[in-house]
């Protein structure tokens, strides 16, 4: 989605609202005051090739991410800003690192409780499992 139109990033919020979470919105630098301008906090994200990343909590307690490029920002809005529950951030808006994090927990507590590379793999496998189903159990 382009926006080189949008006249706040409350408008960015505004449109993107009207989508599914995590739907980017790409604006092009110099259309929009800087991130921080406009309340946004200087953030982390994953690696994308991104230079920064700016997030802001919204009602509800949603956040809206910006990613700035160099010659563009992308925005999207994420279920759950990480301020607001950094667990519940991982596990719907970025799954992926959650069930990681699960199974290198899982992994951890595995060596504790056995001494073998099985036990941390098969720790690490339960682990993993774990967090995925938790990720698939959406809220309804």
């Amino acid at each position: 989605m382009n926006h080189h139109h949008l006249p706040t990033w409350g408008g960015v919020v505004q449109v993107l609202q009207q989508y599914a979470p995590r739907t980017v919105c790409r604006v092009e630098k110099g259309v929009l005051p800087h991130p921080c301008a406009a309340g946004m906090k200087a953030s982390i994200g994953m690696p994308e090739g991104q230079t920064a990343d700016y997030r802001l909590v919204l009602l509800g307690g949603a956040g809206f991410h910006v990613k700035d490029f160099g010659s563009h920002y992308e925005a999207h809005i994420d279920e759950v800003h990480p301020d607001v529950n950094a667990i519940e951030h991982l596990r719907r808006d970025a799954p992926g690192v959650f069930i990681a994090s699960g199974a290198a927990l899982g992994a951890v507590i595995g060596r504790s409780v056995g001494t073998s590379k099985e036990a941390t793999l098969a720790g690490a496998a339960l682990g993993g499992l774990f967090a995925a189903l938790l990720t698939s159990a959406r809220e309804g």
